[in-house]
């Protein structure tokens, strides 16, 4: 896609690049490009339709908590024996089966975890980290935070996929890449589109896989809206998967199921692949160099 406007001299494209050219102009009968523009757009969009214009280079799955952190803790009975059911080592394991699946789907991205045992990385170190993971010109990374959910409530329970707030912006653009300051705004806030538009599909795709691997097991509770830290300050399309309650006990018996988790790391990883594929069948969204 090219975005222009009459007397502007420039052309901005989807991918976040910017070209100098002559202003198209209103003349009798209509609008008209001059020469060089028109040469412009016919190198830009010469890439045959077959060929993926992007392709995500990289996943990064996020564990919350770990360590010092337990993050949220439920007891449930089984058989007449109190058990614990701690959020740290539910999202580890949950984010580990994900993990497996994506590497041997797709040898050729880098697959990562910010924590890879009952470590605690603070949620800065998290942002750091997918922030500073390196890309090629043509590759994307999506972020993928997994935690379980916890409530006053013990009625509470349920699975959910948030995503950063629509109207929430971000700086995304380094300042120094761009020659012409004056579009430093207008793409900024193209890319926060793009970047909203694609968090937005990835945590449908997840909450649907989810869906048809949970079943009746667990309610879904939707796709929602959130300024969480992680998701505010990745630089990325990026989603935060609430796995279900800890505080409910029958829930928390399900998410200290090793095949219940399974379910869930199936689901993910199936809204996952639907994401990429889609994605690198649609010349994907913008990228940030």
């Amino acid at each position: 896609m090219a975005g222009f406007s009459v007397n502007a001299d420039y052309f901005l494209f989807d991918d976040g690049s910017a070209q100098l050219i002559s202003p198209p102009y209103i003349g009798e009968g209509g609008l008209f490009f001059q020469d060089n523009a028109l040469k412009i757009l016919e190198s830009y969009f010469s890439v045959p339709d077959n060929i993926p214009h992007f392709k995500i280079g990289a996943i990064l799955i996020d564990p919350g908590h770990g360590g010092k952190d337990p993050g949220a803790v439920g007891e449930y009975t089984l058989n007449g024996k109190k058990y614990r059911c701690v959020e740290k080592d539910v999202v580890l394991d949950c984010s580990t089966k994900i993990y497996r699946k994506l590497k041997e789907k797709y040898p050729d991205k880098a697959i990562m975890m910010t924590r890879t045992g009952d470590t605690y990385p603070s949620l800065e170190d998290r942002v750091e980290m997918a922030n500073n993971i390196s890309l090629k010109q043509d590759e994307a990374i999506i972020y993928v935070s997994v935690h379980a959910n916890s409530s006053f409530s013990k009625t509470a329970k349920g699975y959910e996929v948030w995503y950063l707030s629509q109207d929430y912006r971000r700086n995304l653009v380094d300042e120094s890449d761009i020659e012409t300051k004056e579009i430093l705004p207008i793409l900024n806030n193209m890319m926060e589109e793009e970047f909203t538009m694609e968090s937005i599909l990835i945590a449908k795709f997840i909450l649907d896989g989810l869906t048809e691997q949970v079943g009746d097991l667990s309610p879904s509770r939707g796709l929602k809206e959130e300024n969480w830290f992680v998701v505010r300050n990745a630089r990325m399309p990026s989603v935060l998967i609430e796995l279900g309650f800890v505080s409910n006990e029958e829930e928390g018996r399900l998410l200290n199921s090793e095949d219940y988790l399974q379910k869930c790391a199936d689901g993910i990883y199936n809204g996952v692949v639907k994401f990429i594929d889609y994605f690198e069948h649609s010349r994907g969204f913008t990228s940030i160099e």
